[in-house]
């Protein structure tokens, strides 16, 4: 149905009355302004004119600050009746010089508001941009993979500082990194946070410095995986209220600890909604079972440089993705610039990951233009156990590694593998010996090749078996696309021995090459790998492989990438974090987890890290028309392996700003699966349009409009019945508002009917609803001071009420009345609480 235009007056007369009412805070006699280390903003919201709060903010930092509360008639402007309307408003403090530490947190506030706060998966390049951006890193000695890992900083841009540098002199200051040839003014904008432009005061990198983030909430599953756990018995946000005070909510804490600025120190926790606490031991002493790194970084050791060495728990990454990413989390479109970046290398892992976390120790080692990364871990996986025994020596198999959003001992809806039955537990069922290397050639900046290798050794057979995850009444109901299940990696091929670990029963084995090179403004890239599956070592291409190969150019208003990946359907690695639009597993069976023994076991797919088999061409590009209008555009164009449907995803944005204040984007998209073959039961189509109008108040307040509409059709198919043709439609305001520098309100009312998804402050969501439903969310971030932020973030969902008629049973003496029942209301309530610490 389509949405009344009422929905939209009635948001702005609320959002305006609320504008109207925080914009009317002022300091009173119990809520006075410390004026000797006020801001200018805050300055400005005394009763005063712009140029005596100026005048008064120069005033201390000029001259120092007021002794007196008498000393502000010596401000030109002030006269004794503005003076006794000052007098309650304003106390005198002493003026607290701030550190050098200090500076920078206030320069960033916002940006550390940001990145604290961010709900993204890549909790890696978070860690490395808050601890950079408080301790800068020298832009005359910094290297290649140091730039190309901060934010927004492209081959072309780290290629150009690195060559000014070593071409005609040392960086001075903001200017000197400014006027680079070749530094676009975009990474010009974002490398400036990360680098300073001496080495810093022995003093002020002595000593223990870090950051705790705490984040508290019950936000649930997406609906499909939300539905499965419910349908298996599992505690969900639908069912949590049958158990009472025993709801337990999501935890995530996060330490990061420097000493000296090279010895490193890390500890995380991670359980989601209801899940159980786990601990390291049951006696007297327990501590939560997280994650925690030790580390040491740049020592030169002669000629040796010894950049990076952890012992505990680490990730790594490499080139595309293509060989090891060892993240849980699915990214789609991971191209490798702008938003969609990758940290390469080796960093501590303080992360969400849990599945496929490395623990161990890894080193990072540079000698002239030669540099490594050697890394082992030992630690266990969670997996599906097959129910049959695979044969008496090698023990029982397992079918697959699977990501859970809740690690319970057991799927509980699935009787063949409980404790009554054959007690066949998912939790850290299989242990894992992974070691590998990653060696590269330097050739000069932004030019080199390198080789990495990695293997894997389990105790358990790799067996995927397929009807051990599948119902057996449901084996019939398999697809072409299912062939990405029967290609899974294992069997007679997987069998072998370990000459390190004499429990392993079956292995995995990987390797490959990636290289790049920056000419000018165009960067190269590509990466191949090839899993083993017998084939001869020095013959490329006679194993499963899989292949990025992608060209970046940039100027000052144009930026243009091509990609072209090609995973072969039988190129199985857990490890394997490439574009791609899909996980793998779309469009099997697994997808559909009604069908499955355990409707849990739909978290193959629908937690799957690994990209989809396919092979296709990528196109993005972002064009800077004039100061008012830019223009982006995606367009991706591919086929999945496993049954040769053929794909297209065009996305075009526009963003106009005819006035400073105001923005208006427009984004339209275009998606379709065999739209050339659309009586096919593969085919799909889909079509979204997404407007938002900003428009910028003072002091940094921020009013938006949106308004969502999507229509998706499918044709009917052999596991879903009937044609089905599916609208969203959204709209929605949202409101920022900064009280002071140290402040911030904001908050969203919308009204949503079918899938519709929305980033809500910090946290990125999906939603769906078929009858219709009102959502709202405020949050209020506070920094308390300089090394203390808090967020409050609650959330109101309220589906539209849905009014049943039931009939009484013929044996009712009035059989045949027709009697309404209870108006059915669905109503979820959300939480979100975040603690930042800086020091």
């Amino acid at each position: 149905m389509k949405l009344s235009a009422h929905i939209l007056l009635i948001g702005l007369i609320i959002v305006a009355t609320l504008s109207g009412v925080l914009a009317g805070q002022e300091y009173t006699r119990y809520n006075q302004l410390d004026i000797n280390n006020a801001g200018f903003e805050e300055i400005q919201k005394l009763p005063v004119s712009t140029d005596i709060a100026r005048r008064l903010y120069e005033r201390v930092l000029y001259k120092g600050f007021f002794k007196s509360i008498y000393e502000l008639r010596e401000v030109k402007g002030i006269d004794q009746q503005l003076l006794n309307r000052l007098k309650p408003l304003i106390r005198i403090e002493p003026f607290r010089p701030r550190t050098s530490w200090e500076e920078k947190v206030e320069q960033i506030y916002y940006q550390l508001d940001r990145w604290s706060g961010n709900e993204g998966i890549n909790d890696t390049f978070i860690d490395l941009w808050i601890e950079k951006a408080l301790d800068p890193l020298n832009v005359n000695n910094i290297r290649y993979d140091e730039l190309i890992n901060l934010q927004n900083v492209s081959p072309v841009d780290a290629v150009a500082i690195l060559n000014y540098r070593r071409e005609i002199s040392d960086i001075r200051n903001a200017r000197d990194l400014r006027g680079i040839p070749g530094l676009s003014y975009y990474g010009y904008r974002n490398a400036r946070r990360f680098l300073d432009y001496k080495e810093p005061p022995a003093a002020e990198t002595q000593g223990l410095h870090g950051y705790v983030t705490i984040r508290l909430d019950n936000t649930p599953f997406f609906s499909d995986e939300d539905a499965a756990a419910t349908e298996a018995g599992v505690t969900t946000l639908e069912n949590q209220l049958d158990f009472g005070a025993n709801t337990l909510p999501n935890i995530y804490y996060k330490m990061r600890f420097s000493w000296n600025r090279n010895y490193k120190f890390g500890y995380s926790y991670v359980r989601n909604l209801n899940e159980p606490d786990l601990y390291f031991n049951d006696g007297s002493f327990k501590l939560p079972r997280g994650k925690f790194y030790v580390g040491v970084e740049n020592q030169q050791l002669g000629k040796l440089q010894l950049r990076k060495l952890h012992a505990g728990n680490y990730a790594v990454s490499f080139g595309h993705g293509v060989i090891m990413d060892n993240t849980d989390f699915f990214v789609p479109r991971k191209s490798g610039y702008g938003f969609r970046k990758r940290f390469n290398g080796l960093s501590g892992d303080n992360s969400r990951t849990r599945e496929y976390a490395l623990k161990g120790l890894a080193a990072e080692i540079g000698y002239d233009n030669f540099s490594a990364v050697l890394f082992g871990s030992f630690n266990s996986r969670d997996a599906i156990l097959n129910t049959q025994i695979y044969d008496s020596t090698r023990g029982r198999g397992f079918n697959q590694l699977v990501v859970l959003d809740q690690r319970f001992a057991f799927a509980p809806d699935d009787s063949r593998r409980l404790p009554d039955d054959l007690n066949l537990s998912w939790r850290n069922s299989v242990r894992e010996l992974t070691y590998g290397a990653h060696v590269q050639y330097d050739f000069f900046p932004g030019t080199y090749l390198g080789f990495t290798f990695y293997e894997s050794a389990y105790d358990r057979p790799i067996e995927p078996v397929i009807n051990e995850v599948v119902a057996p009444e449901n084996m019939g109901r398999l697809v072409t696309a299912d062939n990405e299940i029967r290609q899974a990696y294992g069997f007679d091929v997987s069998k072998g021995d370990n000459p390190f670990w004499s429990k392993a029963v079956s292995f995995r084995r990987i390797f490959g090459f990636d290289f790049q090179t920056v000419i000018n403004n165009v960067a190269i890239q590509g990466e191949f790998g090839e899993l083993d599956k017998g084939g001869s070592v020095f013959k490329l291409g006679d194993d499963p492989r899989a292949m990025v190969l992608s060209a970046y150019t940039q100027y000052n208003n144009l930026n243009i990438l091509a990609l072209y990946r090609n995973y072969d359907l039988g190129y199985d690695n857990p490890y394997q974090r490439s574009f791609s639009n899909y996980r793998r597993f779309k469009g099997t069976i697994y997808e559909d987890y009604y069908y499955l023994q355990s409707s849990l076991y739909g978290q193959l797919y629908g937690n799957a890290p690994q990209p989809q088999s396919e092979e296709g061409y990528y196109l993005s590009s972002y064009y800077q028309i004039n100061r008012n209008l830019t223009t982006q555009v995606e367009y991706d164009n591919w086929t999945r392996k496993a049954d040769q449907a053929a794909q297209y995803r065009l996305v075009g944005t526009l963003n106009y700003r005819p006035v400073f204040p105001v923005r208006i984007q427009l984004r339209q998209k275009w998606q379709a699966r065999d739209e050339q073959n659309n009586v096919t039961l593969r085919f799909f189509k889909n079509l979204e349009f997404r407007g938002r109008i900003d428009f910028r108040l003072s002091g940094f307040d921020n009013l938006s409009l949106l308004y969502v509409n999507s229509k998706t059709i499918v044709h009917p198919r052999p596991r879903v019945f009937g044609d089905m043709v599916l609208d969203a439609e959204a709209i929605g305001t949202i409101i920022t508002h900064n009280f002071n520098r140290n402040l911030k309100l904001s908050g969203m009312l919308a009204y949503y009917q079918g899938f519709f998804w929305n980033f809500e402050d910090t946290q990125f969501v999906v939603l769906e609803s078929q009858r219709g439903a009102l959502r709202t969310w405020w949050s209020l971030y506070a920094r308390l001071n300089n090394n203390f932020s808090a967020r409050l973030k609650f959330t109101l969902d309220q589906q539209k009420p849905l009014t049943n008629i039931a009939f009484n049973d013929v044996r009712d003496p009035v059989a045949g009345r027709a009697n309404e029942t209870d108006i059915l209301r669905k109503t979820n309530s959300y939480f979100y609480l975040e603690f930042n610490y800086n020091f």
